[in-house]
């Protein structure tokens, strides 16, 4: 019989070889410069105990040696108690009646099976899901793609503020040749559509211009460009979903067939008495 949960005392000694270890490494790690460790002497004249400065690195350092050895040897404590553990529940395994022995089998593995077929409909479901929610999926990162400027024949210009742009707007600067300037967006986030007129805003902003034929920014969320990055993006989340999908269900096929081996395993009444008659005929 295998797979069965280790024991509370193993499991409290393998997390104490771990913290023996962890300070072991921590002490390796150089200690501040001004760190004074003190050792305590007796002294008999006095009849006093009195503490004498010793360096940290020499302290640190054995002390981390003593700690890695200690855990060292927890580890092997562990290894050698794990097989004994093993050997005992192997042992007490095989004295139990068959039908306890299936029994046995069951109740440890019908949770971990009932929690693998769950996640891996929930996997599934979410496969399906977002395969069908395609269309929405890529028209959101179509958008984005637009919104954000991804598009290369969108250009932008960095105005500091009011002056500054008064003064491109006095020599002309604000034009660009083929282009229209069709948003002037806040550094701070907002976003104000530019129809006729030019208003200075409020601390430094971003102009955004497109071509002539191009009616606004969000024309480019059709784009070839924006096409392509919304495949890519939903290509590359459908391959995770897949893969997670891939994984459930490769736990799923193990955890059942460890449990069909260790059922194989048991001999039934019926083949027990068959073959007990069959010994005794000889």
């Amino acid at each position: 019989m295998t797979d069965i949960q280790k024991s509370p005392e193993l499991l409290a000694k393998e997390a104490q070889a771990a913290g023996l270890a962890s300070a072991a490494r921590a002490l390796y790690e150089p200690a501040p410069v001004d760190t004074v460790t003190y050792r305590e002497q007796f002294d008999p004249a006095t009849g006093r105990s009195k503490l004498i400065p010793v360096k940290q690195l020499d302290t640190d350092s054995a002390l981390a040696d003593k700690l890695q050895s200690l855990a060292e040897a927890q580890n092997l404590s562990i290894a050698a108690n794990a097989e004994t553990e093993e050997d005992d529940r192997q042992k007490t395994f095989d004295q139990l009646f068959p039908s306890d022995q299936r029994r046995m089998v069951e109740e440890f593995w019908t949770p971990i099976i009932t929690k693998l077929i769950k996640e891996h409909q929930t996997a599934c479901d979410d496969v399906e899901h977002f395969e069908s929610s395609e269309n929405v999926f890529r028209a959101r990162l179509q958008a984005e793609f637009a919104f954000h400027l991804r598009h290369p024949e969108i250009k932008t210009l960095q105005v500091a503020g009011d002056y500054h742009f008064n003064t491109l707007l006095a020599n002309g600067s604000l034009d660009i040749e083929g282009y229209k300037l069709v948003e002037r967006r806040s550094n701070g986030g907002g976003i104000q559509l530019v129809n006729g007129a030019l208003a200075p805003a409020q601390g430094s902003f971003t102009l955004v211009y497109v071509p002539v034929g191009v009616a606004n920014v969000l024309s480019y969320a059709q784009s070839p460009e924006a096409l392509a990055a919304s495949k890519h993006e939903y290509d590359h989340q459908l391959d995770r979903l897949i893969t997670k999908r891939k994984a459930v269900a490769v736990q799923l096929d193990q955890a059942k067939q460890k449990a069909r081996d260790q059922l194989s395993t048991i001999i039934s009444f019926d083949r027990l008495i068959s073959d007990a008659v069959k010994r005794a005929k000889k």
